[in-house]
């Protein structure tokens, strides 16, 4: 999957305002391990999948104060739409603000990044 920076899109938990797109991004998909060694597996460890979470790294670029300025709470819910950069197939999800960090402001426009933590399921949809 490539995904390209303006194929993120950040918006209030309620999808209706546009608050950020992304410069660059970076999506993790994980999923627990449960093991499910015994006598029959020998000295050979054996696991199955459990629990699936998500979240994802971006740098953004915005206008310096207003919009900027709702995502700087950390702990804040927002929806997250994202592309796929081949095929342009969208997943959406709910995510919550991790971290923020602004690196540099210029003008009219703030540089930073954020780190989301998945909230329920990552959807893929047609």
């Amino acid at each position: 999957m490539i995904l390209h920076g303006k194929d993120l899109k950040i918006t209030k938990s309620n999808g209706s305002t546009l608050v950020a797109l992304a410069r660059s991004c970076d999506i993790n998909v994980d999923c627990d391990e449960i093991e499910v060694s015994s006598a029959t597996t020998g000295k050979w460890k054996d696991s199955i999948s459990g629990k699936l979470s998500w979240g994802i790294t971006v740098n953004y670029l915005v206008t310096a104060g207003g919009v900027a300025s709702d995502l700087l709470k950390v702990g804040t819910t927002v929806g997250i739409k994202i592309a796929d950069g081949e095929t342009g197939t969208p997943m959406t999800g709910t995510a919550r603000v991790k971290t923020c960090k602004v690196t540099a402001t210029k003008g009219s426009l703030s540089q930073g990044s954020f780190q989301f933590t998945g909230k329920g399921p990552l959807i893929t949809s047609s």
